[in-house]
């Protein structure tokens, strides 16, 4: 049950980063060419944060799931915390 939620918030967290870097790739390019400079990217930040993007859905998915599988699934289901 742990693995269920680790593995979505990590997705989710990856996502994130990716969706992100896309944006941030993308403005950074229409900026330069609508001010005629030259976009200056560093890749390694570029393909970092889809990483960063995992590892913060990774510990912000950690303590929830590791509690959660303690639970009975009716009981986490009517839990209201």
């Amino acid at each position: 049950m742990a693995a269920q939620f680790l593995t979505e918030s990590i997705t989710i967290g990856l996502l994130g980063g990716i969706l992100g870097s896309a944006f941030g790739v993308l403005v950074v390019v229409v900026v330069a060419a609508l001010r005629d400079w030259t976009p200056v990217l560093d890749p390694f930040l570029a393909l970092g944060s889809p990483l960063a993007g995992a590892l913060v859905g990774l510990l912000a998915g950690l303590y929830p799931s590791l509690r959660a599988a303690r639970m009975e699934p009716v009981q986490a289901l009517r839990s209201p915390s």
